[in-house]
């Protein structure tokens, strides 16, 4: 297994990682603290690339309609399409695979923090000198430290038996257990298998949370209402995301709360904006696009041949009435 990781193209990740974890580990001596801050570190590192996908994905839905102008136009010849929409992308300056890209690095990174948790912490961490605490804490048998490979034998046996050692407890839960093992080892007794239910609970729902921010935005921009197969499949999936959790252990299941609120404060706070600054822009000409004035009405608005326009309230763009009209009114009176 370390010969595969050793060779793995994550193998750099998995270092980084591990040394996070040792990093925040040493001023508080706790392991969950540890995980909830390197998850907003690596929410944070991967927020530029989220802030770029968000800005292509808002380009892209600004000129659907030129593009579908286009795709309508040269719906019988490929070629031509293809010619014409390159030109386009170019003059806008959109790249339309920007939207994909960062995805290839943000994935690895979050599939890298699942299987540090999931292959074992002890085999990414370092093992001496300063940053070697949590190693020794989580490592030490009968005041022998144990070497990487009797480590992981050590902490499997100890996860069978129900006696991990203590750098795993964390707000009431062992973090070494998934909620599955939790159950097996503490029976019925709900008030101590509760954590575990909880933490689920709430990854349950922040990806259901996580939909719904989703689709109110699309509404309040006009977007078409979900049909009912998709508000389905948006209704499942967090509970199936739930169900996932039930068999990983504690820690990577507070990495994905973590990562999931971060997720929901980023969105409300700072990519709605993205979204609403695009939409006060969205009157902006798009380059090749055809925009015709109104018959009859010139560039700026007023009528083409017209003179200026009449003051209100008098009519004919007369200023005031006559100073006669007003002296009769006052000989009525």
């Amino acid at each position: 297994m370390l010969s595969m990781l050793a060779s793995s193209p994550l193998d750099p990740l998995y270092t980084v990682i591990g040394w996070l974890l040792a990093i925040f580990y040493m001023p508080f001596s706790s392991l969950g603290i540890a995980i909830i801050l390197l998850t907003v570190v690596v929410m944070a590192v991967q927020y530029p690339l989220i802030a770029k996908q968000t800005k292509s994905m808002i380009q892209m839905q600004r000129v659907q309609p030129e593009i579908k102008k286009l795709q309508q136009k040269y719906k019988d010849d490929k070629a031509k399409l293809n010619e014409e929409l390159l030109k386009f992308y170019q003059e806008n300056k959109i790249n339309p695979l920007a939207g994909c890209l960062p995805l290839i690095i943000t994935f690895p990174i979050g599939i890298a923090v699942f299987r540090t948790f999931h292959n074992g912490i002890q085999k990414h961490i370092p093992q001496s000198g300063s940053l070697g605490s949590l190693y020794r804490d989580m490592c030490t048998k009968s005041g022998d430290l144990l070497s990487v490979q009797a480590c992981g034998d050590y902490l499997s046996e100890a996860r069978a038996n129900g006696q991990t050692p203590s750098v795993f407890r964390f707000l009431g839960m062992n973090l070494d257990w998934s909620a599955s093992q939790a159950q097996k080892q503490l029976g019925g007794n709900w008030l101590e298998l509760a954590p575990y239910f909880v933490l689920i609970g709430i990854v349950i729902f922040t990806g259901w949370y996580q939909v719904r921010q989703t689709q109110a935005r699309q509404l309040r921009q006009g977007g078409p209402q979900p049909n009912s197969q998709m508000m389905a499949i948006t209704r499942i999936m967090p509970i199936f995301f739930g169900v996932i959790t039930y068999t990983l252990n504690a820690a990577t299941t507070v990495y994905f709360v973590v990562s999931n609120l971060w997720r929901i404060g980023q969105q409300h706070f700072v990519l709605n904006k993205f979204y609403e600054n695009a939409g006060s822009a969205g009157s902006a000409s798009v380059k090749g696009a055809t925009a015709t004035p109104p018959a009859g009405k010139s560039s700026s608005g007023a009528a083409s041949g017209d003179k200026t326009a009449p003051t209100p309230n008098t009519p004919n763009g007369s200023k005031s009435r006559p100073q006669g009209a007003r002296n009769k009114r006052k000989r009525k009176r």
